[in-house]
């Protein structure tokens, strides 16, 4: 027998300020710092950190 999954409220995006946005892309830009692990913390991916970081104009050039 197959499993339904009934989603009865739609998901909402969430919005992030720019400070939190901010905070984030700067503890990623700190040394040693893990982008997988604070995008986890932060309950989101890490590709959108990078977008992020991308749009502040921060991004670094070459390979992370």
């Amino acid at each position: 027998m197959s499993q339904i999954t009934v989603i009865s409220v739609p998901e909402r995006r969430r919005v992030w300020s720019d400070e939190q946005k901010r905070e984030l892309v700067a503890a990623v830009s700190a040394p040693g710092a893990n982008v997988a692990e604070i995008a986890r913390r932060a309950d989101l991916r890490p590709n959108q950190i990078y977008r992020w970081r991308r749009e502040m104009g921060q991004a670094v050039h070459g390979f992370a």
